[in-house]
């Protein structure tokens, strides 16, 4: 018999990045092919329409099994929330549901231990909290993502690597050297479209730091969004 631990998550933390890891390592692991937009749907608090909630996740097809990401789930309506309490057994059947929040998550705050909705969710939901996991990270790892073509995990593991410098010279410093590493990475593609392609990204990216002044952080990110998440 499943358990609704096996159906159910709840992600939180303060820190985006390791949300994100977090859902895309849970993506990866209930989906048996890759995670695509046709098997997972998000659901945001201020744009969620009840009857179209409920057509998706009780109405439509059974013959795939769909991941539902609700997004920022301490602002969800109440009738949102009193629609997933009644029905959670039923939706689990032929769905995952995946509830992110951001900030601690604890059944000692009475504003959520007096919500039976997330009293529930808490207390019978896999909980997973970013920021426990990969706390000591190194070049190392960040190649590793690189070569495994994990974005999440890639930027997860570019924003830990900055948080850990200070100053703005050492994060400069830093950006250089990461910039180095994912030139060196490229250079040795087997595939030459893909080569030549990612090269010329990390050359714009190189401009967009010289000449618009980008911050090495998010010049290096959105190099790794082009790319990796391609």
């Amino acid at each position: 018999m499943v358990t609704t631990k096996e159906k159910v998550f709840f992600v939180s933390g303060d820190d985006f990045s390791g949300r994100r890891l977090i859902i895309e390592n849970i993506k990866k692991k209930t989906l048996k092919v890759s995670s695509s937009h046709l098997n997972v749907l998000n659901f945001y608090p201020r744009e969620i329409n009840i009857k179209d909630l409920q057509e998706k996740v009780l109405l439509s097809s059974f013959d795939k099994e769909k991941i539902l990401i609700f997004k920022d789930v301490y602002h969800l309506p109440k009738e949102v929330k009193d629609f997933l309490y009644n029905n959670l057994s039923k939706i689990i059947t032929s769905n995952y549901i995946i509830f992110e929040a951001e900030g601690e998550c604890s059944l000692r705050d009475k504003k959520i231990s007096a919500d039976k909705f997330f009293s529930f969710i808490i207390a019978n939901a896999a909980c997973y909290k970013a920021g426990t996991a990969l706390q000591n990270l190194s070049f190392e790892d960040f190649k590793k993502s690189i070569r495994q073509g994990n974005a999440p995990q890639a930027i997860y593991i570019l924003n830990r690597l900055f948080e850990q410098k200070s100053s703005d010279n050492e994060k400069k410093a830093l950006g250089l050297q990461l910039f180095g590493i994912l030139v060196s990475e490229v250079s040795y593609l087997k595939n030459d479209a893909l080569r030549v392609k990612y090269l010329n990204y990390l050359l714009e990216a190189d401009r967009a730091m010289k000449e618009r002044g980008f911050d090495p952080k998010f010049a290096i990110e959105l190099f790794l969004s082009r790319s990796l998440a391609a």
